[in-house]
């Protein structure tokens, strides 16, 4: 069943070709033919005889000045796209270049005259004097933190700002692209827009999206077709979110990843940034300053996953829209900020760190039904289905903020820290826009008409398969070093850090006969009650320095050079009652020498 059907679907195709009409009718300006007048405020005016304006242009001029940037004349092209123009550049091709189809302009403002006063160019030094006269006038202007691409953004009110390629909406408002603000919105290909009329509940329920994603063979059924909606929505707001969570979607081949992500491309059209081999160059340099969501099939864990770790960094640095800084080849540096969320697929999830983990939600496709067809598409209308979405979302974007943050609440009672409350609380609020209590309800979801509290048992924290790889800091770094084997040998074995302090515990070996093979790592067992009063069992002392400690993590992200690591630091984010750490207690005697040590307590370790 279609989503636009009947006088829906009348009422919003004619809406659409008034919208075409009223922007065809902005965008009609003649220019008079060469030595014609032009009329200016009502009065006819001869080539070369306008009035400046406040910048020293004349009136109505198609490129407008925004500034300089160093040696960098930015202006606003006749397409209202943004052109940065260098001096040695700065000639005749490139006027016409920046005039475009509004050459004639050049002839009336800035005519050259010949014989008999007739008109046979126009000026370019009297146009370059002008277009620096007025970047003077204007000031410093750069693009970096000043221009916003397409995508979604917000306005200092907090309105919903959706530049669109050839159009902005600002409120759910059309206006031109161009300045708003203190930002510059350029003129870039079109991308869909929200559909012109209202959707109602019954219309987002018929265009198939909701039962195209729940015919996929989620492991958590509704509850990940939930999070892949508010995803979608997620994707078009871009750059109006606090934060952008990814999607990593894993599984076996035949389950299914190829159809979901052509469902994805389907409903996200032309806004969506695909690609299923890339690096995390090639997508800065492809989105540039849009807000565009970006989908990488096929980020495969293998030998060497340094290009793939660098793109799920980046994807990283979009969630929160940091500054990244990269060096350039004539030692000038270059700034970039990402404002995109990232949908990731792959049969083995490469080895991502906990820092990333925290900002995905991990989606698994369990195995189809024997005889269902493999690469069995859904079917949604791909050129009504995203722009419904859109309308939603921008009609109902005043309640998300107050949704994120009952989101954010219940998620907390789940077990959630900042990081998974801002991940699957800007996910399942983007979801609640657009599907609405009664749709949600419909769904078998929890809604604000029973109460979102479920919320906090379906995505508990504790049973999320990304918090399984997600330990902390120095857990992970204590974990290391107890799975590190010791270079001294027992009846006839190798045996582990923690294996050896196993044996202590059990009586199964004597301290002495531990400590002559922990001395082989520079490491010491010692009675737990030495460094805390009615502390139980043994504690294990490690130098903050030392290059047999330093060989042990060589290699890890608590490695380092000549004896000096970051262990030590690592181990300090350790509750004090775990580690011991402070200067009263924390000197030990290993191999004859005296050293500060970070002391773990093994029975409070868990």
């Amino acid at each position: 069943m279609s989503a636009a059907k009947g006088k829906d679907a009348v009422a919003a195709a004619t809406e659409d070709a008034r919208r075409d009409l009223r922007r065809q009718k902005r965008d009609r300006i003649r220019d008079p033919d060469i030595g014609e007048p032009r009329l200016v405020e009502g009065v006819e005016v001869a080539p070369g005889q306008w009035s400046p304006d406040l910048w020293g242009l004349p009136p109505d001029c198609p490129v407008q000045v925004l500034g300089m940037d160093g040696e960098t004349l930015y202006v606003v092209d006749a397409l209202g796209q943004l052109a940065g123009i260098i001096d040695s550049a700065f000639g005749q091709k490139k006027i016409q270049r920046l005039f475009l189809h509004r050459v004639n302009y050049l002839y009336w403002a800035w005519p050259r005259f010949g014989q008999k006063g007739r008109i046979t160019g126009f000026d370019t030094v009297q146009i370059v004097d002008a277009l620096y006269r007025a970047a003077g006038r204007k000031g410093a202007w750069s693009p970096h933190d000043k221009l916003r691409g397409r995508g979604g953004w917000s306005d200092r009110a907090g309105n919903l700002v959706l530049h669109c390629g050839d159009t902005l909406y600002v409120g759910g408002r059309e206006q031109p692209i161009g300045n708003y603000e203190h930002y510059f919105y350029p003129r870039r290909p079109s991308l869909p827009e929200p559909w012109a009329k209202s959707v109602s509940d019954e219309m987002m329920d018929a265009t198939g999206l909701w039962s195209a994603l729940a015919s996929f063979t989620f492991e958590r059924g509704a509850t990940d077709a939930m999070l892949l909606v508010g995803w979608l929505v997620a994707a078009f707001l871009g750059g109006a979110l606090d934060w952008r969570p990814m999607i990593f979607v894993v599984g076996d081949k035949g389950v299914g990843k190829s159809s979901l992500q052509q469902l994805v491309k389907g409903v996200l059209g032309d806004a969506l940034v695909k690609s299923a081999d890339t690096t995390a160059a090639g997508i800065y340099q492809r989105v540039g300053e849009d807000s565009l969501p970006v989908a990488v099939d096929e980020l495969e864990a293998g030998a060497d996953n340094s290009r793939t770790l660098a793109v799920i960094k980046l994807a990283r640095l979009a969630a929160s829209g940091d500054l990244m800084l990269r060096g350039g080849s004539n030692h000038t540096g270059t700034s970039f900020r990402a404002y995109n969320c990232f949908f990731f697929s792959a049969i083995n999830r490469p080895p991502v760190p906990p820092q990333d983990l925290s900002r995905m939600a991990l989606i698994t496709l369990m195995p189809r039904d024997i005889g269902r067809a493999a690469e069995e598409a859904p079917v949604i209308d791909v050129d009504v289905v995203g722009r419904m979405v859109l309308r939603r979302a921008v009609d109902e974007w005043p309640r998300f903020h107050e949704l994120r943050r009952e989101y954010r609440r219940v998620l907390g009672m789940g077990g959630h820290d900042g990081r998974g409350q801002d991940t699957y609380g800007t996910l399942l609020a983007c979801a609640h826009l657009v599907l609405g209590d009664e749709l949600l309800a419909k769904y078998g979801l929890p809604n604000d008409l029973d109460g979102l509290e479920p919320w906090a048992e379906l995505l508990a924290a504790a049973d999320l398969p990304e918090k399984e790889d997600a330990s902390e800091n120095w857990r992970r770094c204590i974990t290391h070093l107890l799975t590190s084997r010791v270079d001294a040998w027992r009846n006839g074995i190798r045996h582990t850090v923690g294996a050896l302090l196993e044996d202590l515990k059990l009586n199964a070996i004597s301290l002495q006969t531990a400590n002559e093979q922990l001395a082989q790592a520079d490491l010491l067992a010692i009675d737990a009650s030495q460094v805390v009063p009615r502390a139980r069992g043994y504690a294990l002392a490690i130098p903050n320095q030392g290059p047999m400690v330093s060989q042990i993590f060589r290699g890890t992200d608590w490695g380092g050079e000549g004896g000096t690591g970051v262990w030590s630091a690592a181990l300090r984010q350790a509750p004090p009652a775990v580690v011991v750490s402070n200067k009263t207690n924390n000197r030990q005697r290993i191999n004859g020498v005296q050293r500060r040590c970070s002391i773990v307590l093994m029975s409070e370790l868990g």
